[in-house]
């Protein structure tokens, strides 16, 4: 997009001031940028926001929409924090029933995005109809949403009971500890209506264009990858969002200097802070061992104690009598409102008793406070409880795992433990290291940047699959369907092609860069005038194997056999026979080497996944057999921005891989050595070749008609390419590819190289658009 083309974006987040207030902190971001923001909620929630800054009130603007009233929710109740948990349904029909004015003022208001929060589970068919993207803003971090699952397992059958929570999810592919308590899935259960939360989930993560959560690579970079896999679709992480400590002039923080002198009596990080949020409601006698815990832990404390909801109203007195008189030498009980960020920030504050919500957390870790672990027990809470105590920033509070009891001495202990115990000096450290990232202003604005960029430069344009016969119904990607059924994905595909004729036709697009399949497409953009850029994630290896147009749309290659001849300047690079055989189950009327051809004829110029420093050779004899230029546009390394040097230092770990390009490049990009096991697809094949020829992997020898191996076989390649001394070369040579696969440097030349060359490419012909 033309950055000087400013968007109108509209925010629509749930009922809870947990929500609201990351909402506004982006749509901030997005208006510093000069974006117009219509911030949508309802009056109570809107008169709750802080003041906007001069120069971003132009702006902003805040559509406010009264809270229809529903049976069973209390007149004049917006928000969570005005209810019990149990009458969080009632607000949750409430909200849907805004449907209908969000819809007429989305019809009048020309918005090209909406922002949105996990709850409106409706507003996929609201948006497709009037063209708008749709952003799934979830407040929750990744580790949450990975517990969760991919949208089929939250619209599916699967978790139905209570007990199926409690277990770490098959789909979590890293080392986790992260579950519910049986106590937590049973609270949770009590605020969804008849549309569970996951249902709600699933529906918005399908039906949006992009996912953003509030986190970091650098805090849980193995979650957020894992998302991007599950979702299918992109995960933009837009930060932690961490708060500013208020200004001197902030007229709510009145309390604040009285809280300070008693501070500055105390030494420093000997006091320890607890708050449980606006909505976590205990039981009477759980309120009696938390505040008998923290007498008997004899340390120094400011509680801030808010009112909580209890049937139509709000109950005050929750503290045990006799409480306050007897710690009122050594504790502070602040009601109703503290001024949390100002106290956490205060050097004598050096622990937090928390409830676990990701906005406290997110507060506590930017001044480093290590975490005395109290699981709300609803939504995320015992989620993060788990992460916490598992990262070795805090230790949780033993609780009956069915019904979430305690006893007050295992809260002193614990709190003891956490502030003064020597067995709590890694807790401390490792909380106060934590401050490097969530207290770094630089790190969370280049987040935000990234999210800005992402939805100013991208618009996603969603065509319905047509449905042909032998395609199961709403199948969409290779991946849900067997490889002989394929040819039907293929043939839906090519289906497209009116529609997004239609689409060009009023679209005034300069490039189309596309892949192997529309065979069709260079018709469609000659009529159009538009330039077409050939863009192949194979390497140039595979490519050259293929060879030119004139072979690909001829008669050479016909039979199986014909592809077992290495060609002309490779000197071993074939397929094997049953690869061939494999490979052509997923081709329909229209092969694709034909497809290949036509597009690589059709085009202005050809990309793919490669560099010169890798197959110089190769991307010279494809400007030489395909006429026209060969950009390579890099080898697109994944990011992994944390924990990469525990990664590098694992320097005989190898990879038994299947061949896939995608996946070699990961494993090269940290130099490990590969067990080659070709998947019999594709390029699969040329690349195990590839990698054999090259060196830094070994190939399981396989039959070459029905591709049979022997588990001998195995263990031998695996053995050599492990630790065996014949072995040593192959892990040398990979690890020393790093210095071209892990180069975010020459990644950045060949994408800037790309991108310089559509940008000055002179058209000839017909096409007269650039």
């Amino acid at each position: 997009m033309d950055r000087t083309k400013k968007l109108h974006i509209a925010m629509f987040p749930w009922l809870a001031y947990g929500h609201t207030m990351p909402f506004l902190e982006v749509s901030k971001f997005l208006a510093q940028k000069g974006h117009r923001i219509s911030y949508i909620s309802t009056p109570k929630n809107i008169s709750r926001l802080p003041k906007l800054p001069p120069l971003l009130s132009s702006n902003i603007t805040f559509v406010e929409f009264s809270l229809p009233q529903v049976d069973g929710l209390p007149p004049g109740v917006e928000s969570t924090a005005e209810v019990p948990i149990e009458n969080v349904p009632y607000l949750k029909n409430a909200y849907d029933k805004l449907q209908g004015p969000l819809t007429e003022f989305l019809k009048n208001s020309n918005v090209n995005w909406l922002i949105h929060d996990f709850e409106p589970y409706w507003l996929p068919g609201v948006a497709a109809p009037l063209g708008i993207n749709l952003v799934l803003f979830c407040l929750f971090n990744a580790t949450a949403l990975a517990f969760m699952g991919p949208p089929s397992a939250l619209l599916g059958e699967f978790r139905k009971r209570p007990e199926e929570f409690t277990v770490v999810p098959e789909w979590i592919d890293y080392p986790c500890n992260v579950a519910l308590k049986h106590h937590e899935i049973v609270n949770h259960i009590k605020c969804m209506d008849d549309v569970s939360d996951f249902q709600r989930m699933g529906q918005l993560i399908q039906g949006s264009q992009f996912v953003t959560t509030r986190a970091c690579f650098e805090f849980e970079p193995d979650e957020i990858k894992l998302l991007i896999k599950l979702y299918q679709k992109p995960v933009v992480p837009v930060g932690l969002l961490p708060p500013s400590l208020p200004s001197n002039e902030d007229k709510r923080d009145d309390k604040w200097e009285a809280t300070k002198s008693w501070l500055d009596s105390k030494g420093e990080k000997s006091v320890f802070y607890i708050a449980l949020g606006s909505e976590v409601s205990l039981s009477e006698e759980s309120m009696r061992q938390l505040a008998f815990g923290i007498e008997k832990s004899n340390l120094p404390f400011i509680w801030a104690v808010r009112k909580r909801p209890m049937g139509e109203g709000l109950i005050d007195n929750i503290i045990p009598p006799g409480f306050e008189e007897r710690v009122s030498n050594r504790g502070l009980v602040l009601r109703d409102w503290a001024p949390q960020l100002r106290i956490l920030a205060h050097s004598s504050v050096g622990g937090f008793l928390t409830h676990c919500g990701w906005s406290s957390i997110i507060e506590a870790l930017k001044f480093g406070r290590a975490l005395i672990v109290f699981s709300g027990a609803s939504a995320d809470q015992g989620l993060n409880a788990r992460l916490l105590h598992g990262r070795k920033v805090g230790i949780e509070i033993e609780r009956n795992e069915m019904d979430g009891s305690f006893t007050s001495d295992l809260v002193a202990k614990t709190i003891r433990q956490v502030l003064v115990e020597p067995e709590g000096e890694a807790i401390r450290a490792n909380a106060w290291a934590m401050k490097e990232i969530f207290d770094n202003e630089e790190l969370s604005n280049n987040y935000l940047d990234g999210f800005t960029r992402f939805i100013e430069d991208i618009s996603f344009v969603e065509f319905s699959l047509p449905q042909i016969q032998g395609l199961p119904a709403e199948a969409e990607s290779i991946s849900e369907l067997p490889i002989d059924q394929i040819p039907s994905l293929k043939k839906a595909y090519d289906k497209l092609q009116d529609p997004l004729t239609e689409f060009l036709k009023n679209s005034n697009v300069n490039w189309i860069i596309h892949d192997f399949a529309p065979y069709w497409l260079p018709r469609v953009a000659t009529l159009l005038g538009i330039n077409l850029v050939f863009f192949s994630t194979f390497n140039a290896t595979s490519f050259v194997s293929m060879g030119p147009p004139s072979a690909l749309l001829g008669d050479l290659q016909q039979r199986p056999e014909d592809f077992k001849a290495v060609p002309e300047n490779l000197c071993n690079i074939a397929m094997k026979l049953h690869e061939t055989v494999n490979y052509q189950q997923c081709m329909d009327d229209v092969s694709d080497f034909q497809r290949v051809g036509l597009l690589i004829e059709g085009c202005q110029v050809v990309t793919m996944r490669t560099c010169f420093e890798f197959e110089p050779d190769e991307v010279k004899l494809l400007i030489k057999v395909f006429q026209k230029p060969v950009v390579p546009v890099g080898l697109l390394p994944p990011s992994l921005q944390c924990h990469k040097t525990r990664i590098k230092e694992m320097i005989n770990g190898c990879f038994l891989s299947h061949c896939g390009w995608s996946s070699i490049i990961g494993a090269l990009k940290f130099g490990r050595a590969l067990i080659v096991f070709s998947g019999a697809s594709a390029d699969q094949g040329l690349n195990a070749r590839l990698l054999h020829g090259r060196k830094v992997g070994l190939e399981i020898e396989r039959n070459e008609t029905n591709c049979s191996f022997t588990s001998d076989l195995v263990a031998e390649t695996i053995r050599q390419v492990m630790m065996e001394p014949k072995g040593e070369a192959i892990r040398a040579n990979a690890w020393e590819l790093r210095e071209i696969f892990d180069n975010e440097e020459l990644s950045n030349n060949c994408l800037d190289g790309f991108t310089r060359f559509i940008e000055e490419f002179a058209p000839s012909g017909c096409h007269s658009q650039v």
